[in-house]
């Protein structure tokens, strides 16, 4: 350390303290040894104290929020690493599904292509040296922000056996009866052609005008008449008394296209007070 320079270049010092931190192994738990002493003096296992590294998404550089959360684990397992704890900051990248996928399109476009034109095989092998390449960026800052993780340890998302960890943690949950799988509506991105959680949706109240389409017997109170060129049923309240007397039966009607034949079923989802309490 005697070439540097007497005033303080972040540049210049970090880069040449990280390197020797990680060569002394000390960022390794297994390198602190197996046994400490207890306030008698007695040997005694050492404690351990672990945090998973949230796994930052391999699809660009680091911001201020992972600066963030690094720089308050770091001090966390500095800290407990100098009170003698066995310490182990496991540290992982996550290749971030369809958040990854929103970034490759936009290089796509920009190179003028598009993801529906890559045969399948290309198309993941592109997408995922894209993400491998971004894990190495995102991975040398957070070295350039001294994180004293366990680099032995690094995981990836993508790695076999947590893929396997992965599928055998949801088989647990599904025979426990904490998941199960089942038909239900999903937001569907037009564009992307994937579906997306609520978490990722941006959810826009509007009032709109209802549109009315009588069917036989029934009136239909609606927001979007553009959908009902494929109705084939026809939902109401089991309680509703309007409609009791049609439930499970099948009607013919025009329809927009023609005749058309609707069958009658219950759902109490139905609001009865709303519009005409019959929906598609």
């Amino acid at each position: 350390m005697k070439d540097l320079p007497k005033a303080y270049d972040p540049k210049i010092v970090e880069a040449k303290i990280y390197p020797i931190w990680e060569k002394s192994g000390f960022f390794n738990p297994d390198a602190l040894g197996g046994r400490g002493s207890d306030t008698k003096g007695r040997r005694s296992p050492l404690k351990p104290f672990c945090i998973i590294m949230p796994p930052p998404n391999a699809n660009g550089a680091l911001h201020i929020g992972h600066a963030l959360f690094v720089t308050l684990q770091d001090i966390m397992i500095r800290f407990q690493r100098m009170k003698g704890l066995k310490t182990l900051w496991l540290p992982g990248a996550d290749h971030a599904g369809f958040e990854t996928q929103v970034v490759f399109d936009k290089k796509l476009e920009k190179e003028g292509r598009n993801r529906f034109q890559v045969p399948r095989e290309q198309l993941y092998k592109e997408m995922l040296d894209f993400t491998l390449e971004n894990k190495k960026v995102m991975e040398n800052q957070l070295r350039k922000l001294g994180a004293s993780c366990d680099w032995s340890r690094e995981k990836f998302t993508l790695d076999p056996d947590i893929i396997e960890i992965v599928h055998d943690t949801f088989k647990r949950l599904y025979d426990d009866g904490l998941a199960y799988r089942d038909f239900r509506v999903v937001n569907w991105c037009t564009k992307h052609q994937t579906a997306l959680s609520d978490l990722e949706v941006k959810w826009k109240e509007q009032d709109d005008p209802l549109y009315y389409i009588k069917y036989g017997p029934f009136t239909l109170a609606t927001v979007r008449p553009e959908t009902k060129f494929g109705d084939t049923a026809l939902a109401v309240n089991p309680r509703d008394k309007r409609y009791k007397k049609y439930i499970g039966k099948e009607i013919e009607a025009q329809g927009l296209l023609g005749p058309l034949k609707f069958k009658i079923i219950a759902d109490e989802v139905v609001d009865a007070s709303f519009g005409t309490g019959v929906v598609k």
